[in-house]
């Protein structure tokens, strides 16, 4: 009983630090929605992640199985893994390149008349895909330390809680500061080429990536600690 206790708070918090790409991509994702929308597509599209999720327990060996390679290229042995893998990897750098391009350009948006229910189901499918693609491997990771589903499932559900409360806080925190949103969007970059490697079977520790997101936020403190006090004197 103390050994299951043990592994469910392990692969919980694990499963809540591994969220962390698909938290960032969220508020991202979210940013363009209406004001009066974003809390409900936000609710939306994390209970039908979680609802993925759980439909991923249910086809565990399958899952297991696409791991298998289904051809070869190259010296490389491609499953159906790999192939989500690149693809999502491919979305997540083309989709951050485009944000970052449009947050760094200094050429005036043109507004365009947008029908508000496509928006809203096409950011609620991103949701879910990116969520899915993500799913496949936290499953596997979750395996690897038990084979108890409802251990996984409890560990599931509570990290999705855990994205439900933290969602709206990211995305206010990377709406206040251009400097974050940058972060952000490079973050979501290096979250896709990650995937993409991985998808080529290229071990890339996934330590760097919250390395190196833990460094380029540290590096914004300071930044904002720096100019509070550069503040401060010229007030004296």
């Amino acid at each position: 009983m103390l050994a299951e206790a043990w592994t469910l708070l392990i692969l919980t918090l694990l499963e809540t630090i591994l969220n962390v790409d698909n938290l960032i991509f969220i508020s991202l994702a979210i940013e363009k929605v209406p004001n009066a929308l974003k809390e409900r597509v936000r609710l939306m599209g994390l209970g039908l992640a979680l609802l993925i999720r759980f439909a991923t327990l249910f086809f565990t060996s399958y899952i297991l199985s696409m791991q298998k390679p289904i051809f070869h290229a190259v010296s490389l042995n491609i499953s159906i893994k790999d192939l989500l893998m690149i693809v999502g990897g491919l979305f997540l750098i083309v989709k951050s390149s485009i944000e970052l391009w449009n947050n760094i350009s200094l050429r005036k948006q043109i507004e365009k008349k947008i029908d508000i229910k496509s928006q809203l189901s096409l950011v609620v499918l991103q949701i879910i895909s990116i969520d899915l693609i993500f799913s496949v491997d936290s499953l596997l990771t979750a395996i690897a330390l038990t084979h108890n589903m409802v251990i996984i499932a409890i560990a599931y559900t509570s990290s999705i809680l855990a994205m439900i409360f933290l969602s709206s806080y990211t995305a206010q925190l990377i709406k206040s500061s251009v400097s974050l949103k940058t972060i952000a969007i490079l973050f979501i970059l290096l979250v896709g080429v990650y995937l993409m490697l991985d998808g080529l079977d290229i071990e890339l520790p996934k330590e760097y990536l919250y390395f190196s997101l833990m460094f380029a936020l540290l590096v914004e403190v300071i930044g904002s600690i720096k100019k509070k006090v550069q503040c401060m004197k010229k007030k004296k």
